[in-house]
């Protein structure tokens, strides 16, 4: 899957997100079909951070953040 987001700094740190790094994408979709694969239309992404900053769900919860 290719994604593009138009929010290029990571929600937790605040700083940029860079070619190579590791990220953590939270989306928010619904499946329209399914097979051996699942169908979905693009994802309302709610959530983009480092994969070295993320602290978990936990950092959900806490930061008082309403992803759902």
């Amino acid at each position: 899957m290719e994604m593009i987001l138009g929010i290029t700094t990571c929600d937790k740190c605040g700083e940029h997100m860079k070619v190579g790094q590791n990220i953590v994408i939270i989306g928010l979709s619904t499946v329209v079909r399914e097979s051996c694969e699942l169908e979905i239309p693009e994802p309302e992404i709610r959530y983009a951070c480092h994969l070295d900053c993320w602290d978990g769900v936990e950092e959900l919860t806490n930061d008082g953040l309403n992803l759902f």
